[in-house]
């Protein structure tokens, strides 16, 4: 994630980023220390959107101090 954001890894931490998932479970992980994004929980397609033939699951990374 900090290199996708043009950040050094320690950017992160000092930055106090975080990871918002957008519907009521969180999915996903941002590791300060390695800065890898990573899955919480396996990810049960058939519940999320069974119906749905494109599934996608969004959510946000905010970086702060500054924004």
């Amino acid at each position: 994630v900090a290199k996708d954001l043009g950040l050094q890894l320690p950017a992160l931490k000092d930055r106090d980023a975080h990871v918002f998932d957008t519907g009521r479970t969180r999915y996903f992980f941002l590791d300060l220390q390695s800065g890898h994004l990573s899955v919480m929980e396996q990810v049960d397609r058939e519940k999320i959107c069974a119906a749905v033939a494109k599934c996608v699951l969004n959510f946000e990374i905010l970086v702060k101090n500054p924004m």
